[in-house]
């Protein structure tokens, strides 16, 4: 009981900060009152612009041992197919518990029907959030736009530090850190 209440302290005092940074003292989105990209923003569009670049989906591997198509687990869709840049690849070929910094794994969500509804992605960024291995989450729409989610009334950006993400990567116990795919 003891670990639950505190548990729920944390939850609210994350919770009471993310709005705090969200919203500036007169109560509009800090990126809507100056009219510009906030830098998760800015680094999810540089990540989409790369991953286009690359040409990802024929040039990067997949994650060692999956097809495309794989059965999926939610979050994410009912089919999965995952790729990772040659950084990832080559640290979870050596059977390393943690993966470099520039390391990308992209993850096409799909329907049953195998329909793409959403590819999201993460990045290892040094100094970007320690408190959780310095991963950049962003969850894409088909079309290369961060997506969003409604949350007590107040429109959330699914690209950063994504709470979501963190709270279900953090508790990994695939072998590596912030790791679920195994």
């Amino acid at each position: 009981m003891k670990n639950v209440i505190s548990l729920t302290i944390f939850l609210m005092v994350i919770s009471i900060l993310y709005v705090g940074l969200v919203y500036g003292q007169n109560g509009k989105k800090v990126h809507e009152a100056k009219g510009e990209l906030t830098k998760p923003e800015k680094m999810a569009s540089k990540l989409w612009n790369k991953m286009q670049t690359d040409d990802y989906q024929n040039t990067w591997k997949m994650w060692p041992g999956r097809t495309a198509f794989y059965k999926g687990t939610p979050p994410h869709g009912a089919l999965l197919t995952t790729y990772l840049n040659s950084k990832a690849y080559n640290a979870i070929e050596k059977k390393e518990k943690e993966l470099p910094y520039r390391s990308i794994i992209i993850k096409e969500n799909y329907m049953p029907d195998k329909k793409l509804g959403a590819i999201t992605v993460m990045k290892r960024v040094k100094g970007f959030n320690p408190d959780a291995g310095d991963w950049f989450w962003v969850k894409f729409a088909p079309d290369g736009k961060p997506m969003t989610m409604e949350k007590d009334g107040m429109t959330m950006s699914l690209a950063g530090k994504v709470p979501g993400c963190i709270g279900c990567h953090t508790a990994s116990t695939g072998g590596i850190k912030y790791i679920m795919t195994q």
